[in-house]
């Protein structure tokens, strides 16, 4: 599906909370958690959108990436295949280690994602899609 960007993409980012709640912070808004299924093309303009903002309480934020509690396989909530990640080095660890995924802000490491106890403090990095005006 083509056509001309009536509104572009939004991305917001939301007040430290847990995972869950940053969740629910972004319907809220009626945005999403944001999704990487692709990687590599999609996080550039994220991360540079992050990088427009000066914020030092802007260190880790969340993305919409979870650990299935009965496999222990890693899933988009926007039900795409992980198919390309950003692991940090070591990353990620055991189930015991987190369920949920961050991604650094603040420059480190290139941006990369850990496993993160779905508790812990971080901003959610919520998404809305552009709105394209069909064509043909």
């Amino acid at each position: 599906m083509g056509g001309c960007t009536v509104t572009p993409e939004v991305v917001h980012i939301g007040p430290a909370d847990g995972w869950r709640e940053s969740l629910q912070y972004c319907k809220d808004q009626q945005l999403e958690l944001i999704s990487f299924p692709d990687a590599a093309d999609h996080q550039k303009q994220i991360y540079e959108k992050i990088n427009q903002i000066r914020d030092d309480s802007l260190k880790r934020v969340w993305i919409g990436m979870r650990r299935s509690s009965l496999t222990g396989e890693w899933y988009w909530l926007n039900k795409q295949p992980v198919s390309k990640t950003d692991w940090a080095n070591g990353e990620p660890g055991s189930a015991q280690d987190g369920q949920c995924a961050i991604m650094r802000a603040d420059g480190s490491e290139d941006f990369g994602w850990s496993d993160e106890e779905c508790c812990s403090d971080a901003r959610p990095v919520c998404l809305g899609p552009p709105t394209l005006f069909p064509t043909g």
